[in-house]
C-alpha cells in the first residue's frame, strides 16, 4: 500500500494514481491540504482505501461540546443523544443480556 503525503489537488491525487501501481491510501483529513472526496470518487480515481482519521473524533467532540453547552444553559440534549435503547443497542448491552440469559440456573 501507498500513500502519497498531503496532495494539494484532485488533478495531483489523479497523477499519483495513473502513475502507481499497485493498492493506494487516500488520506481524507478535514480541514487539511487534501481535497476531501466520497468514497466512490476515490475508488474510480484508483484509490484502494480511505482513511478518515479525525472525522468521527471531531465529530463526537462538536456533539460533546454542543450537549454540555445545553446541559450548562439547562437547556435538553433529546434532539443531541440516542435513546436509552438504541444506546444499549450501539454498545452492545441487549446482546449481552440476552446472551447471559442462556447461563442462568
Amino acid at each position: 500500500m501507498t500513500f502519497l503525503e498531503a496532495p494539494q489537488s484532485v488533478d495531483q491525487m489523479e497523477e499519483y494514481c495513473q502513475r502507481v501501481t499497485g493498492p493506494k491510501l487516500a488520506n481524507m483529513l478535514e480541514y487539511g491540504s487534501t481535497p476531501i472526496l466520497p468514497p466512490a470518487e476515490l475508488q474510480q480515481m484508483g484509490y484502494t482505501m480511505a482513511a478518515y482519521p479525525l472525522t468521527l473524533l471531531s465529530a463526537s467532540i462538536k456533539a460533546m461540546q454542543e450537549s454540555l453547552e445545553l446541559i450548562k444553559e439547562g437547556k435538553p440534549t433529546f434532539d443531541k443523544i440516542l435513546s436509552f435503547s438504541e444506546t444499549k443497542d450501539v454498545v452492545g448491552f441487549t446482546k449481552y443480556a440476552k446472551e447471559e440469559g442462556r447461563y442462568e440456573c
